[in-house]
């Protein structure tokens, strides 16, 4: 190593944490934007039983079409461990991915992708060319 190099960090599982659940707030701000329903929130502040079946936004008032599951990684999600591990199956899993690449000292986003069901994206299909 140089003399004007410094040694590679090895950043937390906090930091990882708080970038997800910073995340997680972001989405149900656009989701209730989109919606008009105040009631989203993270599953996390609402309900421990959602948050432990792997969804992350919780919806009191049945309002959204399928749950999600918020990812902000470098790495793909694995869909289908994700799809196994989520605890409700009556509607489709959505899962939001904000991808992660490293810069000289932090990560940034390299654009944000959903990742859902071919006949979920079926159904919105045919409702948009209804």
């Amino acid at each position: 190593m140089e003399n004007n190099e410094k040694p590679k960090r090895k950043r937390s599982g906090a930091y990882s944490k708080r970038k997800g659940n910073a995340y997680e707030r972001q989405i149900v701000n656009e989701l209730k934007e989109i919606t008009k329903n105040a009631n989203l929130c993270t599953s996390r502040s609402e309900s421990k039983s959602l948050d432990d079946k792997k969804i992350d936004i919780a919806d009191p008032d049945n309002v959204l079409m399928c749950y999600f599951q918020c990812k902000k990684t470098q790495n793909i999600p694995s869909v289908k461990k994700l799809n196994d591990e989520i605890g409700l199956k009556d509607k489709p899993l959505c899962i939001l991915w904000n991808v992660q690449i490293k810069k000289e000292v932090n990560c940034v986003s390299a654009g944000e992708y959903a990742i859902i069901p071919k006949e979920f994206f079926y159904k919105l299909m045919e409702k948009f060319y209804e």
